[in-house]
């Protein structure tokens, strides 16, 4: 689980900002709330509110960045340069400075023993300048490694799988990702965390249904399949927001090569004929003159049906996968296309503690106003961004408004101004 996210000087971002995923005690829906081992109290959603170009994306392209960069560190070359690197280029300091991320987080390691975990690494365009590892002990951190350069320094007794590697580093590369290539536990348990986070640039790409794919799979092996009780829990979700849909099903159908290509690239795709590719289908009742249900009739979720389908058709692996497995999952505009009770489903889905059995967690932007509403989500799980006069992005929580007046519509207060995070609009007269 995630507990805090910290970035420094990246896009629009130029001093440190921290988003927190720990709960403030003394709010509603305590009952919503993730509990780790060590008693700390976690929330189960954030929401990103602010102007456009405000730097919400780029709070959560900065966690994807991370993300990328730990991933893919250990196939770099020596010599190649850090595509991570994108300082504030509004300020003649910044623009030459580090960019610096850290994420605190829980993970259940060897054993099903929940550690907690403070990882983080600073970087210029062309190397990493430092690197940094802590686990929460009893009563203290524990470093586990600090790197200076390419100079690191290992806690033989916290972390020797650690020991002797840093003589193979390469000054662009993480040393964590090398010690995880090296078969380091511990190592490999962090990055797997990160795997199994979907980036938030990647993920939803128009046509891209495979996840989804994955989960409906479930009914077609056998019971002990993991994601089968989250199947059914998909279905009902869809059944129960009204797009008419009874069911989805995969349809396989034949792969065809357009008339239109190269002869050439026809050769290289001929091994395809005959073969077939999994689509997503859905199933709608079908009607008689009297308004009888008379048989069923189905539909290509990409041909037939209405955009905001579409979407909700892409969200299902992803958010049924992520209650099932206890995944952090990260959406920029979770709201887009979709009605605002629709989004409001989606976001009790997590808050439900009998369906978020597994400590799953959901960030997302949105400027749906409609979810600013305190009878479904907590004041910390409130989140703003807003432009400074230097055009940096500063982020800040609902928490943070001492004087809040319960009483008052939140909605209103934030669309008149109260909390910021507005676009500043001049309307011509």
């Amino acid at each position: 689980m995630l507990l805090n996210f910290a970035v420094t000087n990246y896009r629009s971002i130029k001093e440190r900002q921290v988003f927190s995923m720990m709960a403030v005690d003394g709010l509603h829906h305590e009952e919503s709330l993730i509990h780790s081992e060590d008693g700390i109290s976690i929330l189960p959603v954030a929401l990103l509110f602010g102007a456009n170009a405000s730097g919400k994306s780029n709070i959560l392209r900065a966690f994807g960045t991370m993300r990328r960069m730990v991933l893919n560190s250990v196939r770099l070359n020596p010599d190649d340069a850090l595509d991570g690197y994108e300082p504030f280029l509004l300020d003649e300091e910044s623009r030459n400075k580090n960019t610096e991320f850290e994420a605190e987080f829980t993970i259940k390691g060897e054993g099903g023993i929940e550690q907690l975990y403070r990882y983080g690494f600073a970087f210029s365009g062309s190397l990493i300048t430092e690197e940094w590892l802590y686990r929460h002990g009893e009563s203290k951190e524990i470093e586990l490694f600090s790197r200076d350069g390419v100079l690191v320094y290992v806690n033989d007794e916290a972390f020797p799988e650690g020991n002797y590697k840093e003589g193979t580093l390469a000054s662009n590369r993480l040393f964590l990702s090398l010690v995880a290539q090296l078969n380091g536990e511990k190592a490999k348990e962090i990055i797997d965390w990160f795997k199994k986070i979907p980036s938030p640039t990647d993920m939803y790409k128009e046509k891209d249904m495979s996840v989804t794919l994955s989960l409906l799979r479930a009914r077609e092996e056998d019971m002990a399949n993991k994601y089968k009780e989250y199947t059914q829990l998909a279905l009902t979700f869809l059944s129960n927001i009204d797009v008419s849909i009874k069911n989805l099903s995969i349809e396989e159908v034949p792969i065809t090569l357009p008339d239109n290509i190269p002869e050439d690239f026809k050769k290289l795709l001929s091994a395809l004929d005959g073969h077939t590719s999994p689509i997503l289908v859905s199933k709608h009742n079908r009607y008689n003159k009297q308004e009888e249900i008379i048989g069923t009739e189905v539909f290509s979720i990409e041909e037939k049906e209405s955009e905001g389908t579409k979407k909700i058709a892409r969200l299902l692996g992803p958010i049924f996968i992520t209650l099932s497995e206890g995944r952090l999952l990260v959406i920029d505009e979770l709201d887009a296309k979709l009605h605002p009770l629709l989004t409001r489903a989606i976001i009790q889905l997590f808050t439900n503690p009998k369906i978020n059995q597994n400590g799953a967690q959901l960030i997302f932007t949105t400027h749906d106003t409609n979810q600013l509403h305190l009878d479904y989500v907590r004041r910390d799980e409130i989140w703003f961004t807003e432009k400074s006069c230097v055009e940096a992005t500063e982020l800040y929580s609902h928490i943070e408004f001492k004087d809040f007046d319960p009483s008052m519509d939140i909605t209103e207060q934030y669309v008149n101004g109260r909390y910021g995070a507005i676009p500043r609009i001049k309307v011509q007269r």
